[in-house]
């Protein structure tokens, strides 16, 4: 039988092999484990057991991002040469004490979406094969109010990282122009995403009108680098700046989620003298060495989930209304968080 771990971690998962499963008792319930040994990253033979003993040691930076926040599956079980697929709603065998956030779309059909807010919790989800992580931009209990505005930076060949970091570099410089505060991160593929705290009132609207203006009031600034095409075919060769990931149903890779490519990236907070200086590439924070900035840098990304900000005055520099948000994305209709959860 081959062993479930390649990698060394600073706290072993605790997990105890009984007959075909292994089980983890954490948060005074047991979580039960399958095919730690399999491969999900056939080039440098990372495992299932690596992944969610990363994800057991990434816990405690990891769930202030993730907590009441219902969840988008992209479930990988055979690894990331496998298939893959997009699950929203619970299976059926979830467990009483996982939490789930009832969510009502326009067409009827509810979706119950699982929420991770403790360590066993992330164990079960990650156990189904969801090797990243997509949290919604806003809590169940505020549905209707995204928490931060988010600057994707997706970059277009020929154009780069170095190119995807002078373009956060003005997304940094037009936020301080504003008097509000943004904080960057890898994506953990080829692009950059920075995150504005937002206070609970603001709508999806708002925050979504604000990201557009301010992505082409760049384009304008530097054409050469950047574009708000929607179209794909005429963003090659510059930094798409995609401002409409700021509405209810859509998701993005979590800080500290690993991704599903080659050496298993994770995506990691930055701060802005990285930025500055372009001192990081794509692939430089991985599962096999990011714990260490870890230890050493803590959690520099939590005043995204702590330092709220409003954007009145922002709007009414750039001339934007204050806007109600529309529905079609769906209502909540309960909050599903057992007594054990």
């Amino acid at each position: 039988m081959a062993e479930p771990y390649t990698l060394d971690f600073p706290e072993t998962l605790p997990a105890e092999r009984r007959d075909q499963h292994w089980w983890v008792e954490s948060d005074g319930v047991e979580v039960r484990l399958s095919n730690l040994d399999k491969v999900l990253w056939p080039e440098s033979g990372h495992t299932k057991g690596d992944l969610l003993a990363y994800y057991w040691n990434a816990a405690t930076f990891i769930l202030p991002h993730l907590a009441g926040r219902p969840l988008t599956l992209k479930r990988m079980p055979d690894g990331i040469g496998g298939s893959h697929f997009y699950q929203k709603d619970a299976p059926d065998y979830t467990p009483e004490w996982m939490p789930r956030c009832a969510i009502e779309p326009e067409d009827g059909k509810i979706d119950e979406m699982l929420m991770v807010d403790r360590p066993a919790h992330l164990l079960f989800v990650v156990n189904l094969g969801a090797i990243e992580l997509h949290p919604l931009h806003s809590g169940c209990e505020s549905y209707d109010c995204p928490d931060y505005l988010v600057f994707d930076l997706d970059p277009f060949q020929p154009a780069g990282f170095e190119e995807t970091l002078a373009v956060a570099h003005h997304v940094g410089a037009a936020l301080d122009a504003l008097g509000l505060n943004g904080y960057p991160k890898t994506s953990g593929a080829t692009g950059i995403q920075v995150y504005v705290p937002v206070a609970p009132d603001h709508t999806f609207a708002e925050t979504r009108q604000l990201a557009e203006r301010i992505g082409l009031m760049i384009e304008r600034a530097d054409p050469e680098r950047v574009t708000m095409e929607w179209s794909v075919s005429e963003r090659a060769g510059r930094v798409f700046i995609d401002h409409n990931m700021n509405r209810r149903a859509a998701s993005l890779a979590a800080a500290y989620s690993v991704r599903p490519l080659p050496d298993a990236p994770v995506s990691t907070p930055l701060d802005w003298d990285e930025i500055e200086e372009a001192s990081v590439r794509p692939n430089l924070f991985r599962i096999d060495n990011v714990m260490e900035r870890l230890a050493e840098r803590g959690d520099i990304f939590a005043p995204v989930v702590e330092r709220h900000q409003r954007l009145d005055a922002a709007l009414e520099r750039l001339e934007i209304e204050r806007a109600p948000d529309d529905i079609s994305e769906g209502r909540v209709r309960q909050v599903i968080k057992p007594a054990r959860s």
